[in-house]
């Protein structure tokens, strides 16, 4: 049986503190970790010394995914600790390449017709936190099926992408307990964010039909708790995959509302959908936006043309 314990790390985003989870069984493992920030820093310090655990007694951390907000601290506690890093081949090429997120990603939102206007003030709108880095530490690739053993237990390593092209999950078998990162959360939807596709120069990852893949795989899983990345502990996840599989069904209804009055770009459709936006959530919201496009087109659900660089949709 595994000993888990949640930490509670704060982060500057809207979505709030991030989740860590310290399993104390040998070897010591932690599955996530938290952003590089001095105050989180100290939370996750404290935090192991109030559970007894030295940083130099951490052998394996267990990255979801790449966001800084998961993994800022990995490369720190890594070097100090002599532990492995797990992460998924497309993570960790993510990380150790550098990638500029506007830079790698800005053929398909200018496809999405946005104003150069709006477009300058999204790219000027810099992350509050610094960029995750994975140099000098031991990494260990996974992809998905792989079993790690511990005393007296053992987590099966799951790939589920969807929100990041990399995203891995953690199961026990034995206490039918389900590690979600941010594939699955209590209080809000992930964003299936526009990706390109390493195999496939110039395209786009079908980020929404991964995700809703991956519901129907773990809706067929025997799961007594998650423990999701953000936000508390539930039980009762065939509901949020309801949710969740509602909110996208909903989207894809106001996609096609908005184009009964003729055809739109992605851009357009995002402020008509939400109009609030500003800044760096202009550019989640077209993440959003573009991937149920994606999944309408593919299903033949509505219709697109290029003009000039721009798709247009229309039903």
């Amino acid at each position: 049986m595994l000993s888990v314990y949640q930490i509670i790390i704060p982060t500057p985003y809207p979505v709030g503190p991030v989740n860590a989870y310290l399993i104390k069984n040998d070897p010591i493992t932690l599955i996530e970790i938290g952003p590089d920030t001095p105050q989180a820093n100290k939370v996750l310090r404290h935090m192991l010394e109030m559970l007894g655990c030295r940083i130099e007694d951490i052998k394996r951390i267990i990255v979801t995914h790449s966001h800084p907000d998961h993994c800022g601290m990995a490369e720190q506690f890594a070097r100090a600790s002599g532990a492995a890093v797990l992460i998924h081949p497309l993570e960790e090429s993510k990380i150790k390449g550098k990638q500029d997120f506007y830079k790698e990603r800005m053929p398909f939102i200018l496809e999405t017709g946005i104003p150069a206007e709006v477009l300058k003030e999204v790219i000027g709108d810099k992350d509050e936190l610094p960029e995750p880095s994975l140099t000098g530490v031991n990494i260990k690739l996974m992809s998905g099926g792989e079993s790690i053993a511990f005393d007296g237990g053992e987590l099966l390593i799951m790939h589920f992408p969807g929100h990041s092209p990399g995203h891995l999950c953690a199961y026990d078998p034995e206490q039918k307990l389900f590690f979600s990162g941010d594939f699955l959360l209590p209080h809000i939807t992930p964003n299936p964010l526009m990706e390109p596709d390493q195999e496939k120069p110039g395209s786009r990852l079908p980020a929404l039909k991964q995700y809703l893949s991956g519901l129907e795989v773990m809706e067929k899983m025997n799961v007594a708790m998650v423990f999701p990345g953000h936000g508390g502990a539930f039980n009762d996840y065939g509901r949020v995959i309801d949710v969740a599989r509602q909110h996208h069904q909903e989207q894809f209804e106001r996609i096609k509302a908005n184009l009964q009055a003729g055809e739109l770009n992605a851009y357009q459709l995002c402020m008509a959908i939400y109009p609030g936006l500003r800044k760096f959530g202009i550019a989640l919201g077209l993440s959003e936006i573009v991937a149920h496009l994606d999944f309408m087109v593919a299903n033949g659900k509505i219709n697109y043309s290029k003009k000039q660089g721009i798709n247009y949709y229309s039903v």
